[in-house]
């Protein structure tokens, strides 16, 4: 009976103490929640004067922070911007030259045209009609003289009789067979226009040029024929 009577005692004593502990421990969590919400209210009442203390520091953060991007990005200028800034007289170094590659030269057409100059050269072609009926341009004036491209060319290695003031009726005939054939070779391909190294004297007016296909005179070809007689060779009558 003493023993119960003891135990029932002692209970009430614990459950006192806990009780206690428990509302101690609840007070201080509300004190502490209530020093945050003041210390708060004390922040955002007073945030104008807070900010403008932080303000340096801020600052001070940021110019640290941006210095090594600015250090990076700085351009550093060549000696001869800075010899012209200081207003020096002294000689300025010359600026650095980069490795220039060489000009690789156009190539060489395959066709060569004429130019302002003397017309010689290869691979000339055009259609070719009777002076007279074009103009004077691509035009067969005689069995050994042509106009092309506005000017009067005399084949240099051959001599065709004579159309107008032909000696007699055989030349004249002569003459026109080998103006027709002179037309019909120039028409029929292209043609390379060269220069004799000696010429006859008292060649006729005009540009004389010796015209070649496939490395054979069109001249010589009308020799073959019996309408021209080589220009260096005497020359002999067409009449009989």
């Amino acid at each position: 009976m003493s023993s119960r009577t003891a135990s029932s005692r002692r209970t009430p004593s614990k459950r006192r103490k806990s009780a206690r502990s428990s509302a101690g421990h609840g007070m201080t969590s509300w004190l502490v929640a209530l020093a945050v919400v003041a210390g708060g209210i004390a922040l955002y009442d007073n945030r104008d004067t807070v900010l403008k203390e932080m303000a340096p520091l801020l600052s001070t953060e940021k110019r640290d922070a941006s210095s090594p991007a600015k250090s990076e990005t700085r351009r550093v200028k060549p000696a001869s911007e800075r010899a012209a800034a200081k207003g020096t007289k002294g000689p300025v170094p010359p600026a650095n030259v980069g490795v220039v590659k060489a000009a690789v030269p156009a190539a060489r057409p395959a066709v060569t045209t004429a130019t302002a100059g003397p017309l010689t050269g290869e691979n000339f072609s055009g259609k070719f009609y009777f002076c007279g009926v074009s103009g004077l341009d691509n035009c067969v004036m005689t069995g050994d003289t042509f106009w092309y491209k506005k000017t009067k060319i005399v084949l240099a290695d051959i001599a065709a009789p004579r159309t107008e003031g032909a000696a007699c009726q055989q030349e004249r005939d002569r003459g026109f067979a080998a103006k027709v054939r002179l037309k019909d070779l120039l028409s029929s391909g292209r043609f390379d226009l060269e220069t004799l190294k000696a010429q006859a004297a008292g060649g006729a007016p005009g540009v004389m040029r010796v015209a070649t296909r496939n490395g054979r005179s069109l001249g010589s070809i009308l020799v073959s024929e019996g309408l021209a007689k080589p220009r260096m060779a005497r020359q002999q009558s067409w009449c009989p």
